[in-house]
């Protein structure tokens, strides 16, 4: 069975804004400020561009946001954006399928009316929808490029990595008071 482009695509919107409304919950409760609590529609339009392969650039001509502002949105959202860019690669794919297929038939349609006379061929014929399907061939392949990224592992501290540091520490202190009473 083949997906339908639309269910994608209301999946990943309705992840996105799952996952956002979530971290502003967690955020409120830490009380901590963060661009989730404060706009997350914001939030969701950066990681739903990004999951469709459009680069911070783009982001920032088109859509007027701050390369800063994007940078802490995927960092903080890291863990899912990976998960993300998978939908939205197939989202991508699907479309530039949908878009190959239209030229195709535009393709068929102008030779026929080639053969019967009817039409006299120019380049513009099919300039704009050449430009369209390269377009979104780009966009899916960096799509496709950002699903296969590899997520940083994360170091994991044990409680006896704590409590070293913590003796540590202590015998730091120690030795601080010490050499304070002495000097």
């Amino acid at each position: 069975m083949i997906a339908n482009p639309q269910f994608i695509d209301v999946e990943l919107k309705e992840d996105i804004a799952k996952t956002v409304d979530e971290f502003s919950k967690q955020k409120k409760l830490e009380g901590i400020k963060s661009l989730s609590r404060y706009n997350p529609k914001k939030v969701g339009l950066i990681l739903y561009l990004w999951s469709q392969g459009v680069s911070q650039s783009q982001m920032v001509k088109k859509y007027h946001l701050s390369h800063g502002t994007i940078k802490r949105t995927l960092i903080e959202y890291a863990d899912y954006t990976c998960k993300w860019a998978e939908l939205g690669s197939k989202l991508s794919k699907m479309l530039f399928l949908e878009l190959s297929s239209l030229e195709e038939d535009m393709i068929e349609q102008v030779r026929e009316r080639l053969h019967s006379g009817e039409l006299k061929p120019t380049f513009r014929d099919l300039m704009y929808i050449s430009i369209a399907l390269d377009k979104a061939w780009q966009q899916a392949d960096r799509a496709r490029d950002r699903s296969d990224e590899v997520k940083p592992e994360r170091p994991m501290i044990t409680q006896q990595d704590y409590e070293e540091t913590l003796t540590a520490a202590r015998k730091r202190m120690a030795e601080l008071k010490r050499l304070e009473a002495v000097g």
